[in-house]
């Protein structure tokens, strides 16, 4: 007598900007029979180039849980790189949305310092610097310093004129980042680097701070906060 035919487990495909971690199309739903073989086709974008993979792109469809994750770059982007940099800005400075990308309203006044977090390095020679979730900078105006604050209870300037810490109680998420990469927890928002999470990784939310709306903070401990771009809050409505 015959077995039947038994539906595997389904394998997820992804397709990410490896930098920012973008779905560059609808991650897609593989489904076969236990036994049978697969094959995951890698895909070209538009001014992206592919950089790596993470996962089987061949191998036989079982009842274990799968995922492939292609990972690409954008064309112009020749060298990314995450910093701990402080920038005095000497020059009023535009922000922009993304490098090479559109302004955004709130230019940089001469006179602050402000803490970047990734530099990028384009095909034309240009250094952009990210500050926060959609704000990038070109590197021209400014400089970059050593910490001004390393040795007083001040924070560097950024686009909100006050900070305030919302407590929350009883809130969870996860961190969603890159498989086998780690997010930085800083003492405070925009202060000292003190350790750094993997992504997957399960935290406990007690406090949320919003810079103007630009930039999200999560507290997860005491004197421990982390960027709200690359948390997944539980329950959390768009």
């Amino acid at each position: 007598m015959l077995e039947p035919l038994k539906t595997s487990n389904p394998i997820w495909v992804y397709y990410l900007d490896i930098d920012t971690g973008e779905n560059l199309m609808v991650p897609q739903l593989m489904r076969g029979v236990t036994g049978c073989k697969y094959h995951v086709e890698r895909k070209n974008f538009p001014r992206y180039r592919y950089v790596d993979v993470d996962g089987a792109t061949d191998g036989t469809f079982n009842m274990q849980r799968k995922d492939v994750k292609f990972y690409y770059r954008k064309d112009n982007w020749q060298e990314v790189e995450a910093v701990d940099t402080y920038l005095q800005i000497d020059q009023a400075a535009t922000v922009y949305d993304n490098v090479k990308g559109l302004p955004i309203d709130i230019p940089l006044p001469a006179g602050i310092v402000v803490k970047a977090f990734h530099r990028v390095n384009t095909e034309n020679g240009d250094t952009w610097y990210e500050l926060g979730a959609d704000q990038w900078v070109r590197y021209q105006g400014m400089r970059v310093v050593t910490n001004p604050y390393q040795n007083d209870n001040h924070q560097p300037s950024t686009l909100a004129d006050q900070l305030t810490i919302l407590p929350l109680k009883n809130v969870q998420g996860t961190v969603d980042y890159l498989p086998n990469r780690e997010i930085d927890v800083y003492d405070a928002p925009y202060g000292k680097k003190v350790a750094t999470i993997p992504d997957g990784k399960r935290v406990s939310i007690s406090g949320k701070l919003d810079d103007n709306g630009e930039i999200t903070w999560y507290q997860i401990g005491d004197q421990r906060f982390i960027t709200g771009n690359y948390v997944i809050v539980d329950n959390q409505e768009d």
